[in-house]
């Protein structure tokens, strides 16, 4: 813990989410002193697993991903000397869909999923796979360094980057329609929506498209023994490297002189003096309270009151002794009433369930559950306010949620031998999020890759990570948010080469 007032860092990071624990385990690998300050008793945000008993749960984030392209995590965990500390099971299929009694399983690998899709919409297989090329092509492109050219020079640059031109302002619904026109071939390409947090007709195609195409090849990722591992993990660089984490630390002030950072102040009216802050908290939290509109450039205040959070989410947690690993299933079900995303979206807005999806992850990693047992997620996405506070639905949406899980799985309701459930409130007491919001801002066109909260804030020294900011929402995009922050602070313009000076 940091001592008496006075105490000096070269960075102050507030939050340990993932983008905050990667900006200061990067930092503290680079030499540089840093202070992790998180208001809650251990490291992770999202990825804070939780006990019950025998059982080990997630709370929010179920898979992760390598990155399309580019071996991202496995370099970005290499160079910060974790590696061989967690172990990744890589999974053989992308995700199921439940589209109406239709069931679609998308296995992993680009060819893969053209040649399951194309024979199951054969009319569709050169639309199919016209889109997923544009959908990789896109991809590559915005991972793409900046083209050296001045930024007047706008022919240039759509030269150099034509796909992420073509799709940086259109909807995901919009850019699957090009291609493809059958309505079921089209639900099942943007069945993943969920993840994003808005349907396809909303979503922005390169939010969307990125997270589908790292999910792709070579699979979706999980951390044995739960995403805390990870969370330790990159904890454990920041003390193993000279660090200082204080949890139970909130900060209550982010202090600002003359336009720039002068340190923080934590709950216990403690002061710590640093020149570099890094806020992965709540964009909306991090400057109207801890730092105060007064101190807010005018640039940044028109931003905040144009920008729309992300919707929040209800969770079923729970545990069965059904067999499902007998049962054919996939890590991940998307389970659609019906045939139209945006009649679903219609539900959610309602505060009914929708925009939901069934992870099991007992099927890759046993031990987070008894032997002969199986840890059993349902998730809708819902929003804070639905006309009821939530201290009286939980137990009915509980009660719906055991009811569509056991229209899936039948046998499901007799076979629980755990059952607990989080509300959008629940969300909101635990990460301080706005009314509970899962993904940051929502992913609209407008809200992703520049459009975001620049990292870099207009205040000296203030920086932001996590999914407030860019590259965006998704576990591996905080990892990069952090990195790109710890990278600017050291004097990188690119967070890979960055990286590189790391190991």
């Amino acid at each position: 813990m940091p001592g008496a007032n006075g105490d000096s860092y070269d960075a102050v990071v507030v939050g340990a989410g993932l983008g905050g624990l990667s900006a200061g385990a990067a930092l503290a690998k680079a030499g540089k002193r840093v202070l992790l300050a998180e208001r809650q008793d251990g490291p992770g945000g999202n990825a804070r697993a939780f006990q019950r008993g025998a059982y080990t749960f997630d709370p929010a984030i179920h898979v992760t991903a390598h990155g399309y392209n580019i071996e991202f995590l496995d370099n970005y965990l290499h160079a910060l000397g974790v590696s061989s500390s967690l172990e990744l099971i890589v999974l053989d299929e992308m995700y199921s869909v439940e589209l109406c009694g239709s069931r679609f399983t998308l296995p992993t690998g680009v060819e893969a999923v053209i040649e399951y899709l194309a024979e199951r919409f054969p009319s569709q297989r050169d639309g199919i796979a016209r889109y997923i090329a544009a959908c990789a092509q896109a991809t590559i492109e915005s991972q793409a360094p900046p083209p050296r050219v001045a930024l007047k020079d706008l022919e240039a640059v759509m030269a150099a980057l034509p796909t992420l031109f073509k799709y940086r302002t259109s909807t995901l619904q919009a850019a699957i329609e090009e291609f493809v026109d059958d309505p079921e071939a089209q639900a099942v390409l943007g069945a993943q929506w969920p993840y994003m947090g808005l349907p396809p007709s909303r979503l922005s195609f390169m939010a969307g498209t990125g997270v589908w195409m790292a999910f792709m090849a070579p699979g979706p990722v999980y951390v044995r023994g739960s995403f805390q591992a990870l969370a330790d993990a990159l904890a454990a660089v920041v003390a193993g490297n000279g660090g200082t984490i204080a949890y139970g630390a909130a900060a209550t002030r982010i202090g600002v002189e003359d336009g720039r950072v002068t340190g923080v102040t934590l709950e216990d009216g403690r002061e710590v003096h640093a020149p570099v802050v890094i806020s992965n908290a709540d964009a909306r939290l991090t400057f109207e309270q801890l730092i105060g509109a007064e101190h807010v450039p005018d640039q940044i205040t028109r931003r905040l009151t144009r920008m729309h959070p992300s919707i929040s989410a209800f969770l079923l947690y729970s545990a069965s002794t059904l067999p499902l690993h007998e049962l054919g299933l996939t890590a991940e079900t998307f389970v659609y009433d019906h045939p139209d995303h945006d009649a679903t979206w219609a539900d959610v807005t309602a505060g009914k369930l929708g925009g939901t999806w069934l992870s099991v992850p007992t099927l890759h990693d046993p031990a987070l559950a008894p032997e002969g047992e199986h840890l059993v997620m349902f998730t809708s996405l819902m929003p804070y306010d639905t006309g009821e506070p939530w201290s009286q639905a939980k137990e009915r949406v509980t009660e719906q949620m055991i009811d569509r899980v056991e229209a899936l799985l039948p046998g499901y309701r007799e076979s629980i031998t755990f059952v607990d459930s989080a509300t959008p409130e629940t969300f909101h007491r635990y990460t301080l999020a706005h009314e509970g919001a899962i993904y940051g801002w929502e992913n609209t066109p407008n809200q992703t890759l520049p459009k975001r909260l620049p990292q870099q804030t207009g205040i000296e020294g203030l920086l932001l990570a996590g999914h407030w900011t860019n590259p965006g929402t998704g576990s591996v995009r905080c990892l990069l948010s952090g990195l790109s922050a710890a990278a600017i602070v050291a004097g990188h313009h690119d967070p890979i080469e960055f990286l590189g000076t790391l190991r």
